[in-house]
């Protein structure tokens, strides 16, 4: 699932928004492909299984590609 800029943009400001973490440093984490204020906002376990699932991408491809995660991004971004 492709984001554009305005989606990815307002993906973050709610994630921001939600989990406490300034817009521009979550924005600087992801750029550099760091989580690490993200992460410290989930129990250990969920932790490490999100760690886990975005070191790999097929995993990461599979868990966007699945009608939950397809379901959830209408809900958010609205469209088809």
């Amino acid at each position: 699932m492709n984001l554009n800029a305005n989606q990815q943009d307002m993906l973050i400001k709610m994630t921001s928004e939600k989990l406490g973490i300034p817009k521009e440093d979550l924005t600087r984490e992801l750029k550099a492909g760091t989580f690490d204020r993200l992460l410290t906002t989930l129990p250990r376990q969920d932790q490490q299984k999100l760690t886990a699932a975005l070191s790999n991408p097929a995993t990461a491809k599979a868990v966007l590609s699945s009608p939950q995660a397809k379901e959830l991004m209408k809900k958010i971004f609205g469209g088809k």
